[in-house]
C-alpha cells in the first residue's frame, strides 16, 4: 500500500500501541485519557486500514493476533524514537528533572533534603512523582527512578543509596508502656500491605521470631496501603510500625518516633538510584546523582 504520512491514521496507531502494551482497552483508555469505547473504535479503524484483525477478542480479554504481534513492538519503538527526538529539541527538557520515587522514600527522605539541591541548581524544576511500581523510562517521561528493591534492574544503570534494616518504631509515650515485645497486643501492630505481598520485604512475623518472641500475626492490627501511612499512624501514637532505615531516620532524630527494642531485621532490599545508562552523564541527571549520594554519606 502506497500512502503519504499525512494519511496515516495516527490516532488509531496510538490507540493500538497502548492497547497492545496493556492488552486491555480500558487500561489503554486510562493512559490516553479517553474512553475504552473510543480506543476500540480506533483499533477497529486501524484493522480496516491494514485489512486484517490485530487482536483476538475473548469474552473479557484480548490477545494480539499474528499480525498484531508483528506490528506492536516495531510501532512502539517508532513512538519511543519520536518522543526521544522531541525531548532532544524541546527547550524545557534541559531544565525539567522528572523523578519517580517510592512514596515513603520521597516524603520522608528526599523531600526534607531537597531544598539543598534546588538551592544549588535553581534553574532546574524538579518534579517528584510518588509511585511504588517500576517505571518505564521510555514511556513515562521519567529521568530518574528512586526504587526500593533487590537491585535487579536489567539494562539500566543502578547504584544502591542505602541498605535497609527493619525494627519497630512507635511514639515515646507508647514505648514507655512496653519493655518486652511479647507483651504488645496484636491490635497495636501497624502493617504495611506491601510487605505482605512482596517476597523479600521484612514482616512482623519475622521480626518477632528474630526477637525471640514468635507469635501468630495474621488478622491483627490495622493494615495500610504503604509504609508512609503506617509510620504516620505510629507518630500519632496508634501503635507500632515496622520502620525501615533510612526512612525513619528523620523521625527518630526529631523524637517523633523512638526505637523501643534493639533487635533489627536485615532486609534483602535496598534503596536504589536508577536511570538509563546512556543518560547518566547528562548534566541534570549527573547533578542529582552526585547530590543524592552526598546526602546518603552525610551523617544525620
Amino acid at each position: 500500500m502506497v500512502t503519504t504520512i499525512r494519511n496515516l491514521p495516527l490516532n488509531a496507531l496510538r490507540s493500538f500501541d497502548a492497547a497492545a502494551r496493556h492488552l486491555s482497552f480500558a487500561a489503554a483508555a486510562s493512559e490516553l485519557g479517553v474512553t475504552a469505547a473510543a480506543v476500540s473504535v480506533q483499533v477497529r479503524r486501524l484493522e480496516e486500514w491494514v485489512g486484517v484483525p490485530l487482536f483476538v477478542r475473548g469474552h473479557r480479554s484480548i490477545a494480539l493476533s499474528t499480525t498484531g504481534r508483528t506490528l506492536a513492538p516495531r510501532l512502539t519503538a517508532l513512538f519511543v524514537e519520536m518522543e526521544r527526538l522531541l525531548s532532544q529539541v524541546a527547550e524545557f527538557d534541559a531544565t525539567s528533572l522528572q523523578i519517580s520515587a517510592m512514596a515513603t522514600f520521597a516524603s520522608r527522605w528526599v523531600a526534607p533534603r531537597l531544598a539543598s539541591f534546588t538551592g544549588q541548581y535553581p534553574h532546574l524544576q524538579v518534579r517528584i512523582v510518588a509511585a511504588d511500581r517500576r517505571v518505564d523510562f521510555e514511556r513515562d517521561g521519567v529521568d530518574i527512578g528512586l526504587r526500593y528493591g533487590d537491585g535487579n534492574y536489567p539494562e539500566l544503570y543502578s547504584r544502591e543509596i542505602a541498605r535497609a534494616r527493619a525494627f519497630p518504631v512507635c511514639s515515646p509515650q507508647l514505648a514507655a508502656r512496653y519493655a518486652d515485645p511479647a507483651g504488645i497486643e496484636g491490635a497495636l501492630l501497624l502493617h504495611d500491605e506491601s510487605s505482605l505481598v512482596a517476597p523479600g520485604l521484612p514482616t512482623w512475623s519475622e521480626w518477632f521470631a528474630q526477637a525471640g518472641a514468635p507469635r501468630v500475626i495474621e488478622g491483627s492490627g490495622a493494615l495500610f496501603g504503604n509504609s508512609h501511612m503506617a509510620l504516620a499512624a505510629a507518630v500519632s501514637g496508634q501503635g507500632f510500625a515496622l520502620g525501615l532505615t533510612p526512612l525513619v531516620d528523620e523521625d527518630l532524630a526529631a523524637g517523633r518516633l523512638v526505637k523501643p527494642f534493639a533487635t533489627e531485621l536485615p532486609s534483602s532490599f535496598g534503596f536504589w538510584f536508577v536511570c538509563r545508562r546512556e543518560r547518566l552523564e547528562e548534566p541534570k541527571i549527573a547533578a542529582f546523582h552526585r547530590w543524592i549520594f552526598e546526602q546518603a554519606d552525610r551523617p544525620r
